[in-house]
């Protein structure tokens, strides 16, 4: 009985012991607290997607990383290593193509922001290569589907470039505006103080002082119905 009784007190202990050395190892673990809207909700790698607009494929996308972010703000997708869109008509024709280091898509505005070695090819084979890059699927109107306030450089098929500093269009990019041009194209050396209206080989200067103003972006905004989208992993 005395022996036993010895034994539950050691056992007993030994417990105390062990209950005190572990909870001195737990006291040095520190906590690190995360915002949930900072981290994507979805991650995606090698992505090629068909994005849809009411029953009809108008995108298809390639991409490195893929992130959604979800919050009651807004909704977005960020693409940080590259992009690749190719937008389609409605018999899948190939209307344009764009390419850039960095994309956002603020989903329910259905707006495109892109930063980065911009280049886009539209469907007449013009070519625009800028640093950053809105492209508006609700636009304040048709003229400003797409536009930009950095500096833009074009080039026709022909060989022709101009280049100035802003610029908006409408989707196809056939017919847009600088605000502030510099380049040279067809013998003509324009002003830096000129505006242009480049399309259809069209050309016409106004003053800097009427230019039109950017439309703004603001991701608190956001309201409207997402896009349907189709993704599949790239091998």
């Amino acid at each position: 009985m005395v022996l036993q009784t010895k034994t539950s007190v050691i056992i007993i202990l030994l417990a105390c012991v062990l209950m005190v050395s572990c909870g001195k190892k737990k006291s040095g673990i520190s906590t690190v607290t995360v915002d949930a809207e900072e981290m994507p909700m979805v991650h995606t790698e090698n992505i090629t997607s068909l994005i849809s607009d009411s029953g009809i494929t108008r995108i298809r996308l390639n991409t490195k990383v893929w992130d959604i972010f979800q919050s009651d703000s807004a909704s977005y997708w960020y693409f940080p290593e590259g992009i690749y869109i190719e937008q389609f008509d409605s018999l899948f024709n190939i209307e344009g193509s764009l390419k850039a280091d960095t994309a956002y898509h603020y989903v329910t505005r259905s707006l495109w922001r892109v930063i980065g070695n911009v280049y886009i090819r539209n469907l007449q084979g013009l070519i625009f290569e800028t640093s950053e890059l809105f492209w508006d699927g609700k636009p304040v109107s048709p003229s400003y589907a797409i536009y930009t306030d950095k500096f833009v450089k074009v080039t026709t098929p022909e060989g022709r470039i101009v280049t100035g500093v802003g610029m908006h269009s409408d989707i196809q990019m056939n017919d847009y505006v600088f605000y502030q041009t510099g380049g040279v194209f067809e013998g003509y050396e324009s002003s830096p103080n000129d505006t242009t209206i480049v399309g259809n080989d069209s050309v016409a200067t106004d003053s800097i002082n009427n230019r039109a103003s950017l439309p703004s972006v603001n991701e608190e905004q956001v309201t409207g119905e997402d896009p349907e989208i189709q993704t599949t992993e790239d091998e």
